[in-house]
């Protein structure tokens, strides 16, 4: 029981507790006197004090926290609520699920301190939170129910490790996992995650090997091998990976199956989620990917995004309009979300209702309502559309249209007076209407729902300190992409300031495409997607590839870069 309250949760209590009357200080500093010389926990000293019982204890917290104090019966913990955190999470972090209306978690704890999970649960489960305090005793039953043994309980990565060894057979390794070792490895998580945060890297990829681990960053869009690691990694990969699925809420002991996960990281200095994903790959190793979710670099100001004058007047008007279906294409990272958010960051007004289903929730915008998806109860993109309907929306965001049943709810909520932004992934912004067409969805509802299409891609900018001209690209190279004349090419040769990479930040490159009457007509013709573009040229588009080559004549681009991100060969 006494160790279920930290020791400096106890003093916490006890220093609140003078500053009420309750307690005097020279009675407290003998308590804690005590405590360092017997090693008895702080809470076991107090209560044999006779400071307070553990009702008044619990009582005494819930009020100074504002949280509701209850008794919770075992036998009412609902199955639900209890598969939303496994039994390493509960055993390290002593919380307790035991209800849910299906949209809040109530939590059970009996330790203050444990208000700091509230936003970790919260990124695991995606639901909403309400943690709910009860005294030891109670929170002993509950873990007993989980099959959690409280008095036996180790505490931290080291007893979660021993634990796995009597419930399975599992890697050597794991015994030779000492506590020095886990603390080592805590604080190589610790100083990754900070580190990536600070360098604005996206993912971290952890990889093993037979020979190896390794180490990278994927920064603007790059992965790049953390060499100055090797070593830790090579010796903490097997803590560095128990940690990580602790901290995200994955079941260490399964190494044979996927697994994802979230964590959100507060190490005092910086604060962001992110998502994880553990992979099993050979000799029994796993990959472990990171995204971070980085709240304070989205840029949500769409006219700064990089579109020319005359594609934002496109934007403009079709962003602006009562109804409509608006599309944004490309890869994965190519920026498609920051140009949604952006799009929605304009468009967010009191006066209209604005409804977003998404997987996952990137980034909380404040005054929109955004729902999570959760197809393990099939709460789908579709079904939230259809709800969506029913909820006297003006604007909706649908994450991706990835099937015939969302685009066709999708263009027929465009259709009935409503403005619907999503995405697809598609090389370019006419493929996209094909695209629609051969997913089942009737050329003449997508020449009259579709007002807009954006394709995209994020290449990489030179690095302007160490940018030097580039004499290697021949003139019938530069012929065969459509630049007819010698022009003064650039690379970054690296510096410091770009960590010898020759670049430094990126570039969106963009192509717009308005549906227009004529486009309109091209696709109820059922004209093919070169036939289509070649209308569109004529009345203004620009794809991709020509925006690219006039970054490439400004000394933006390298030729090398250009070929990369446009997949031109």
């Amino acid at each position: 029981m006494s160790r279920l309250i930290s020791d400096e949760s106890a003093i916490e209590l006890g220093g609140m507790a003078v500053s009420k009357g309750i307690l005097s200080q020279p009675s407290f500093d003998k308590m804690k006197i005590l405590n360092q010389e017997s090693g008895q926990s702080m809470i076991s000293i107090m209560f044999e004090k006779a400071v307070m019982d553990e009702f008044s204890l619990a009582r005494f917290v819930a009020e100074s926290y504002g949280l509701n104090f209850k008794e919770v019966d075992p036998e009412s913990i609902s199955q639900e609520a209890q598969g939303k955190l496994n039994e390493d999470y509960l055993r390290i972090n002593n919380v307790c699920p035991f209800e849910t209306d299906g949209s809040t978690l109530k939590v059970a704890i009996c330790d203050q301190s444990k208000l700091t999970l509230e936003k970790n649960i919260r990124v695991i489960t995606g639901m909403n939170i309400e943690m709910v305090l009860v005294t030891v005793s109670n929170f002993e039953q509950l873990l007993n129910k989980f099959g959690i043994s409280a008095s036996a309980q180790e505490v931290g990565v080291l007893g979660t490790l021993k634990k796995m060894k009597e419930v399975e057979e599992i890697d050597a390794e794991v015994e030779q996992i000492t506590e020095r070792d886990k603390t080592a490895a805590e604080i190589f998580v610790t100083d990754i995650l900070t580190e990536a945060y600070k360098k604005g890297v996206s993912d971290i990829h952890i990889e093993s090997f037979r020979k190896s681990k390794r180490l990278r960053y994927r920064i603007d869009g790059i992965l790049i091998n953390q060499k100055k690691r090797q070593e830790e990694i090579n010796d903490r990969y097997l803590a560095v990976v128990s940690i990580l699925k602790l901290l995200s809420g994955a079941r260490i002991e399964e190494k044979r199956l996927p697994q994802d996960g979230a964590i959100a990281f507060n190490n005092g200095d910086v604060e962001f989620d992110l998502r994880v994903s553990f992979l099993p790959v050979q000799g029994l190793s796993e990959r472990v990917v990171m995204r971070i979710l980085r709240k304070d670099a989205i840029q949500l100001d769409l006219p700064t995004l990089g579109f020319s004058k005359k594609d934002y007047a496109k934007i403009e008007e079709a962003i602006n309009a009562t109804q409509g279906l608006i599309l944004v294409t490309g890869p994965t990272g190519s920026g498609k979300t920051t140009t949604l958010y952006s799009v929605l960051n304009e468009l967010n007004d009191e006066k209209k209702n604005i409804m977003t289903a998404e997987d996952p929730i990137e980034y909380e915008l404040e005054g929109i309502s955004q729902s999570q998806m959760k197809n393990e109860i099939n709460f789908t993109f579709a079904s939230a559309l259809r709800t969506f309907l029913r909820q006297d929306p003006e604007i909706i965001l649908v994450g991706e249209i990835r099937d015939q049943e969302t685009g066709n709810i999708a263009v027929e909520a465009a259709l009935t007076g409503h403005l619907v932004l999503s995405t697809l992934h598609t090389n370019d912004s006419v493929n996209t209407i094909t695209r629609l067409v051969n997913m089942g969805i009737p050329n003449y509802l997508v020449s009259s729902s579709v007002s807009l299409v954006i394709a995209q891609r994020l290449a990489r900018k030179n690095c302007d300190a160490c940018k030097v001209k580039d004499t290697s690209v021949k003139l019938h190279t530069l012929t065969q992409l459509g630049i007819k004349r010698k022009i003064t090419l650039y690379k970054g040769k690296g510096c410091s300031k770009c960590n010898n990479t020759g670049y430094k930040g990126r570039r969106g490159i963009y192509e717009v495409l308005k549906i227009t009457p004529t486009i309109q007509d091209a696709i109820l013709k059922n004209k093919t997607a070169p036939e289509i573009m070649e209308i569109a040229k004529k009345e203004g588009y620009q794809p991709m590839q020509e925006v690219g080559a006039q970054y490439l004549k400004e000394g933006v681009l390298a030729f090398e870069e250009f070929q990369r991100t446009l997949f031109v060969g």
